[in-house]
């Protein structure tokens, strides 16, 4: 039995595990790595170059400053959240709206500027109850407002570094800091690209609710506990933006200054309001750090056992040298693929194969593009449908609550609409400026 074809068969195992299991991810990724490690000790001579050795899996695979930088970031935004601030601005911006379409509106894009700086699950919870409040002022069905909430959110989520995971796996593959989600190489890069595709999303959700005119009815200001999580948000996005002077490479210090800046915080909140505090850290998100170095591996071992290459000449096979075409191939197999499969393992997946089509005996061009392609196609496409990205659940499990079941097709119309006119936005600024 050949190693190469096991690596294949347990990844193709995994991958199917976290496209139909929303329970255990990170537990089943591990499983599949232990497997994977198995089967080259028992045929170790089908590994002559080490690549799932112990050491190289845990040292080469994974990017410990993207996980550092997520360990941190996730502290910090758990304390803005439980601070009150948020939701005090999405009081004023509601309450400042003269019509109910005004206010839904602007509270989808308020959701989405929140989810480029915060996990975009925990800003679909925190903005539910104002879509529920909304809904119930003026008896409009909850259901449109909160779909809008959560595919806002998880647009922007690809916006900046520390906005969503595959973003994070698009920095640590192409060492990629902060500020390069903003200006690359002296162009405009992904956080543009998502505000050209949040105005062209905001056009459809302005006809989503074009018979929304009603007055909207003043809405009680709450005052939030403390704003001194907003100072360590601060921080955070200031160093994070300064961190690429001192390691151009994204090696360590993004990662290292997070965490020791997420402990201070929390350090902080346990002074000041300990039971909150001890509630973050029942809650914080061990599973998904586990999950997210674990799908580090796993595209390590697909790359090094040569299937990522394989994918790689199977599109210069039907593009040949039309950078055009694999551009747009990438995207749009990326928003077909991620409408109904978890983005995070595909793009861990596809981050390698964009460097190969960028290759000079490929397809050639600047690898920044294909790899730019794959992260709007890849994380627009989850908004097409209730499973394809996890704030979406989160959005259907709340209505479900409430006793509003939303079906696939009632999702799907305000998603698919949504996800063409943002991705066609993001994807042509993308080429119009890296091409």
């Amino acid at each position: 039995m050949h190693l190469r074809w096991i690596i294949l068969g347990v990844f193709a195992f995994t991958y199917a595990f976290l496209c139909l299991s929303q329970r255990r991810r990170a537990v089943g990724v591990w499983v599949g790595i232990a497997l994977m490690v198995a089967a080259r000790y028992l045929l170790s001579g089908q590994d002559a170059g080490g690549a799932l050795a112990l050491r190289a899996v845990f040292l080469d695979a994974v990017s410990w400053n993207v996980i550092g930088v997520l360990a941190g970031a996730m502290l910090i935004a758990d304390l803005f959240m439980a601070s009150g601030v948020p939701l005090l601005v999405a009081d004023l911006i509601v309450d400042r709206c003269r019509t109910t379409r005004m206010a839904i509106v602007s509270v989808c894009l308020f959701a989405g500027f929140v989810s480029a700086f915060v996990d975009n699950v925990t800003t679909v919870l925190l903005v539910s109850p104002i879509a529920l409040a909304i809904a119930g002022r003026t008896r409009v069905s909850p259901v449109p407002i909160l779909i809008g909430i959560a595919i806002s959110a998880n647009l922007q989520g690809a916006a900046t570094l520390i906005g969503d995971p595959p973003s994070m796996l698009l920095a640590g593959a192409l060492r990629l800091g902060f500020n390069d989600f903003f200006i690359h190489a002296g162009r405009p890069s992904l956080f543009f690209a998502m505000q050209v595709g949040a105005a062209a999303s905001a056009i459809v959700l302005f006809l989503v609710f074009r018979r929304h005119r009603e007055p909207m009815a003043a809405v009680e200001v709450v005052k939030p506990k403390t704003w001194v999580p907003v100072g360590f948000i601060a921080v955070m996005i200031l160093f994070l933006a300064s961190s690429s002077y001192f390691d151009p490479g994204f090696e360590w210090l993004a990662g290292t200054g997070n965490v020791v800046l997420g402990l201070a915080a929390f350090a902080w909140g346990m002074v000041r309001e300990p039971q909150e505090a001890k509630r973050i850290l029942t809650r914080y998100d061990f599973p998904t750090m586990a999950l997210l170095a674990g799908i580090f591996v796993l595209a390590y071992a697909m790359d090094k056992f040569l299937w990522v290459q394989a994918i790689a000449d199977g599109i210069v096979g039907l593009v040949g040298t039309n950078q055009f075409a694999a551009y747009t191939l990438i995207v749009w197999i990326s928003v077909l693929v991620s409408a109904f499969v978890d983005n995070i393992a595909y793009v861990a997946l596809m981050l390698p194969v964009t460097k190969s089509l960028a290759a000079p005996d490929a397809v050639g061009g600047d690898p920044f593009l294909y790899a730019a392609g794959l992260l709007i196609g890849a994380c627009l496409g989850g908004n097409i449908t209730p499973i394809g990205a996890s704030c979406n659940v989160v959005a259907v499990g709340t209505l479900r609550r409430h006793g509003h079941p939303v079906s696939f097709w009632q999702f799907a119309r305000i998603g698919l609409p949504f996800t063409l006119a943002a991705t066609t936005a993001g994807y042509l600024f993308i080429w119009l400026f890296w091409s």
